[in-house]
């Protein structure tokens, strides 16, 4: 009987001590979400998404359209982001453009758009995303649009200015242009060449667009001028602009090149003249009892160009003159060909003429 009762002291023992551990390992672990599931392959997929159900991008517009209709073209809509950690905010709308975010706190962002022209009235769509790198989590936020007769602000950098002429002389009337984005401004022009300001009026059937005609003044000279456009008083472009005035052409302000420099008869020879003084619109030309006269044409690089050839002309320097007053010198040096003397230019030798033949017999 008492052998019988140590054997059962030993087997309560026995399990107690096998119970005592278990009981630990279960409370220990009862916490963890993973040791509720049973151990099957899909245990850690379930874990991520839980974690996953966690990721939020939750938005909201936090800024105030001026007019109560709706955000207009150009103006700009702000946004706030909460998120549940660090993520990669990004954000999309069809009704604004350069969307940006930039991060302000821990899980808040900020991001800002442009309302784009022509979208027209009514509700708009903003969504953002966040992207945990394992996860991602979207939200969208509305906001009302009204571009219904807004415009752009005029760009006074995009405004031109066009002269019916780059050139003329004095008293020719030139049609004067200029465009520009807007329609509030006021247009002139601005040129000593047409003796100071001109005035232009508005078109009334093409918004921001002005013209007028203005006259080549009487004391402009010879040579180029500046011509400024002017909204409201400020230049927004310029133009050159070529005058031909009443004085007489200035030697030395015009330079002319003959290559090469020398020749026979038939070969050709190239002509240039550089006249920056000279209205582009002139008439040019070139003329030697070298070559006859060579009418140039003026080239992209501000220089007239010809070609002349040359004549059957005896040899010797002959003098190349340009119109435009400069001049220069050109050696024929060999004739192409013997020309025959006129009969008015047949001399007869006067005295005795040495034949080298005995005398005659007398």
């Amino acid at each position: 009987m008492r052998k019988a009762l140590t054997v059962s002291a030993i087997a309560v023992v026995a399990s107690m001590a096998i119970a005592a551990p278990a009981t630990a390992f279960a409370a220990d672990a009862s916490p963890s979400p993973s040791a509720s599931a049973s151990a099957t392959p899909g245990t850690k997929d379930a874990a991520k998404s839980d974690s996953s159900d966690k990721a939020k991008a939750d938005v909201a517009v936090v800024s105030t359209p001026k007019d109560p209709t709706g955000y207009k073209a150009g103006e700009q809509v702000r946004f706030q982001v909460e998120t549940s950690g660090d993520a990669k905010v990004s954000g999309s709308s069809d009704a604004l453009s350069g969307i940006s975010v930039k991060k302000v706190g821990t899980g808040t962002y900020e991001g800002t758009g442009t309302v784009k022209s022509g979208y027209g009235i009514g509700t708009a769509h903003l969504q953002v995303t966040a992207d945990y790198g394992d996860t991602g989590a979207q939200g969208s936020a509305t906001f009302l649009v009204n571009t219904d007769g807004t415009k752009p602000k005029p760009d006074p950098s995009k405004a031109s200015l066009s002269l019916s002429t780059d050139g003329g002389k004095v008293g020719d009337k030139v049609s004067v242009t200029v465009k520009d984005a807007g329609s509030d401004s006021v247009a002139t022009v601005k040129s000593d060449a047409f003796g100071g300001t001109v005035k232009l009026e508005r078109d009334p059937q093409h918004e921001g667009t002005w013209h007028g005609t203005a006259t080549v003044a009487d004391s402009a000279k010879s040579g180029y001028y500046r011509v400024d456009a002017l909204l409201d008083g400020k230049v927004v472009d310029s133009a050159k602009f070529g005058v031909q005035g009443t004085e007489a052409p200035v030697v030395g302000k015009s330079s002319i090149a003959v290559n090469p420099g020398s020749g026979k008869a038939g070969d050709k020879i190239a002509l240039t003249v550089d006249a920056p003084s000279i209205n582009p619109k002139s008439n040019v030309s070139v003329d030697s009892k070298a070559f006859g006269k060579v009418s140039l044409t003026l080239g992209k690089d501000g220089k007239w160009h010809g070609t002349a050839t040359v004549a059957n002309v005896q040899l010797g320097r002959y003098d190349v003159n340009s119109s435009t007053g400069s001049k220069t010198v050109f050696t024929v040096t060999k004739s192409g060909a013997v020309k025959p003397l006129k009969p008015s230019d047949h001399k007869t030798p006067h005295g005795s003429v040495n034949t080298g033949m005995a005398p005659a017999d007398v």
